[in-house]
C-alpha cells in the first residue's frame, strides 16, 4: 500500500506546466540589440501563497528579454514529455505561451510569454498527461498556478531603438523572363520587423517559375507532419497553397503559390498540430521576396517534384524488412511485448527505427488508419480526393485512408481527415468497431454490453455503442484507478494502445 501510494504521489508531481510545440530547438532570433537578464521566481499553489510542487517541474531563474518594447519572459520547463500546454493569463483571458524549442533527449521545453508586470503575481493554467504510471492508470487534468517574479535585480527601463532596416523588399516590381529560377526570401514575424521562428521550417531559397507572365512561388516546409495547413493570402482571402509533393521520410512537404507582384510582402498562415502536447498552433508570418537575389537555374529545368503516376494498381506493398520474427529493443518492459511482435511478424506493424518501436508514444489518425488497413488488407484504388486535407501526393498513406473509407470504418470531420491528429481512446474503439461491422456484422450480435466505467460520462454519444461493443468483446479493458474502472475516452492512445485493440479485432473476426 505504501509502495502504491509512493508511485501515485511520484506520479502527481508530474504535474504543472507546458506549451504545445514545434519540437526542433531554435535560437531566439534577434532582428536587433535586447537587453537580457535573470529573473527568478516562484510557482504558488493557485489559493495560497505556499509553494507549489510544480517548482520542481520549472527552472529558475528564467531569462527575460526586451523584445519590440515588451517584456519576454523565456522560462524552461522540465519532465516536459507531461507537459500538454501552459497557459498565461491576459487580462480575463488565458493564451498559450509559445514554444520556442524542445529538447527531446533532456526533457526539456522553452516557452516565452509576455509580462506586463513583473510586481504582480501571474495566474496560469496547466494542463498535464501522465501515462505508463502502474496502478494510476491515465491520468488528465488541469491545473492552475501562479508565478510570483523577485524583480529585485530588474535593470531600470531603457528605451530600445529598433532597427528600422527589414529584410531586402524591392521598391518597385521587376519584370523576369520566362524561365526557370531561385529566389531568395525572409521569413518575418507576423508584426514586428524581425524573422520569424517559423523561419527554420521554411527552406530557402525558393523556387519561380515565370510563364507568359504569371509568377509561381514553389518552397519546400520541412515539418510536413507537424504543419497541417499552408494558406497564402490572395485577393484578400487565405487559400490553400498548392501540394506539390510530400516525402513523408524526410519529413517534407514541397508547395506552391502564385505571386503577382514579388516586390510584395506575402502574408502566409501556418496551422500547426503537435500529437505529443495534442496542441494546435496557428500562425501568420510573412514572406518578402529578394528579387535581386533571382538567378536562373542551369540549362535543365529544375525538377519541382513530379506528381506520381496514377498506379495501374494504386497499391504499393513494403518488401519484409525481416523474414523472422520481428523485435524492437524498447519494449522487453513492455505489457505489449507480445501483441508488438506478433502484429510486426505480419507487417501490419512498423518501428520508428528498425530497431525501436516506440510504445508509450501516441499514434496518429493517419498511423492508426494504416494499421487497420493492413489488417483487413484492404484493397486500394485510384485516389478519389475524398477528404479535402488529403493530396495524391500523400501517396504514404492516402490509399489506405481512402480505402478504409470506403469501407465505413473512417467518416472524417467536415469533409477533412485531419491525418496528423493524434487519436484518442474512444476514436480508436469507434473504427474499431465499424471494422468488425465490416467483416462480419454477426460478431456484434448478442454482444454483452453492461460493462461498467467510472468514467463512462465522458464518451462522446457517437462513441457510446462503440465502447460498450470493444468491452463486451474483451477488445478493451480499462484501467482500474483507486478502485474504480475507467476508460479514459479523450486520452491521447499510445502505440501500445492501438496494437494491442487490433491484435484483439483481428482475434475477434478470424
Amino acid at each position: 500500500m505504501k509502495k502504491n501510494l509512493m508511485v501515485l504521489f511520484s506520479a502527481m508531481l508530474l504535474i504543472f506546466t507546458a506549451m504545445p510545440a514545434l519540437p526542433a530547438a531554435a535560437e531566439v532570433p534577434a532582428a536587433q540589440e535586447v537587453a537580457s537578464y535573470e529573473l527568478p521566481f516562484t510557482v504558488l499553489q493557485a489559493d495560497s501563497d505556499e509553494v507549489s510542487t510544480a517548482g520542481k517541474f520549472v527552472k529558475s531563474p528564467a531569462e527575460v528579454k526586451v523584445e519590440g518594447g515588451k517584456t519576454i519572459v523565456y522560462m524552461t520547463l522540465l519532465d516536459s514529455q507531461y507537459w500538454q500546454s501552459l497557459k498565461i493569463q491576459d487580462g480575463k483571458d488565458f493564451v498559450v505561451a509559445e514554444v520556442v524549442s524542445e529538447n527531446e533527449e533532456e526533457k526539456t521545453r522553452l516557452v516565452k510569454f509576455e509580462l506586463k508586470d513583473v510586481e504582480k503575481i501571474l495566474n496560469a493554467k496547466a494542463h498535464i498527461i501522465v501515462t505508463g504510471i502502474p496502478g494510476l492508470g491515465e491520468y488528465d487534468k488541469t491545473h492552475d498556478i501562479r508565478f510570483q517574479f523577485d524583480g529585485s535585480n530588474v535593470p531600470a527601463e531603457e528605451e530600445t531603438e529598433v532597427d528600422e532596416e527589414t529584410p531586402v523588399t524591392p521598391e518597385a516590381p521587376v519584370a523576369i523572363e520566362d524561365g526557370e529560377y531561385t529566389i531568395g526570401l525572409n521569413v518575418l514575424h507576423e508584426e514586428e520587423e524581425k524573422p520569424s521562428s517559423m523561419s527554420r521550417f521554411i527552406e530557402a531559397p525558393a523556387a519561380l517559375s515565370v510563364k507568359d507572365g504569371k509568377q509561381v512561388v514553389t518552397l519546400t516546409l520541412t515539418n510536413n507532419e507537424q504543419i497541417t495547413e499552408f494558406q497564402v493570402e490572395q485577393d484578400g482571402e487565405f487559400v490553400d497553397a498548392t501540394v506539390v509533393n510530400v516525402d513523408e521520410e524526410a519529413n517534407k512537404r514541397t508547395v506552391s503559390f502564385e505571386v503577382a507582384d514579388l516586390s510584395e510582402i506575402k502574408n502566409v498562415k501556418v496551422t500547426v498540430f503537435v500529437a505529443q502536447a495534442n496542441h494546435t498552433g496557428n500562425y501568420t508570418v510573412r514572406l518578402a521576396f529578394d528579387q535581386d537575389s533571382v538567378e536562373p537555374v542551369a540549362t535543365e529545368t529544375p525538377e519541382t517534384p513530379e506528381a506520381p503516376e496514377a498506379p495501374e494498381s494504386p497499391e504499393t506493398p513494403e518488401q519484409p524488412e525481416e523474414e523472422a520474427t520481428v523485435s524492437f529493443k524498447d519494449i522487453d518492459n513492455t505489457w505489449a511485448k507480445s501483441y508488438i511482435e506478433a502484429l510486426a511478424a505480419q507487417e501490419i506493424v512498423k518501428g520508428k527505427t528498425p530497431e525501436t518501436f516506440a510504445p508509450q508514444d501516441t499514434i496518429t489518425r493517419k498511423q492508426f488508419a494504416l494499421i487497420i488497413a493492413r489488417a483487413l488488407d484492404l484493397e486500394k484504388q485510384e485516389f478519389q480526393g475524398t477528404f479535402s486535407d488529403l493530396t495524391k501526393e500523400m501517396e504514404d498513406f492516402v490509399y489506405e485512408v481512402e480505402a478504409a473509407n470506403r469501407a465505413g470504418i473512417i467518416t472524417g470531420d467536415n469533409g477533412k481527415f485531419n491525418p496528423n491528429a493524434a487519436i484518442t481512446r474512444q476514436q480508436m474503439a469507434a473504427m474499431i468497431i465499424r471494422a468488425i461491422e465490416y467483416k462480419d456484422t454477426s460478431l456484434l450480435e448478442d454482444v454483452a454490453t453492461d460493462v461498467e466505467f467510472e468514467d463512462a460520462g465522458q464518451v462522446s454519444d457517437y462513441a457510446k455503442d462503440a465502447v460498450q461493443l470493444a468491452a463486451g468483446l474483451g477488445i478493451i479493458d480499462g484501467d482500474v484507478v483507486k478502485g474504480q474502472k475507467v476508460f479514459a475516452p479523450k486520452a491521447k492512445a499510445t502505440r501500445a494502445h492501438a496494437v494491442k485493440m487490433v491484435y484483439n479485432m483481428l482475434e475477434t473476426i478470424q
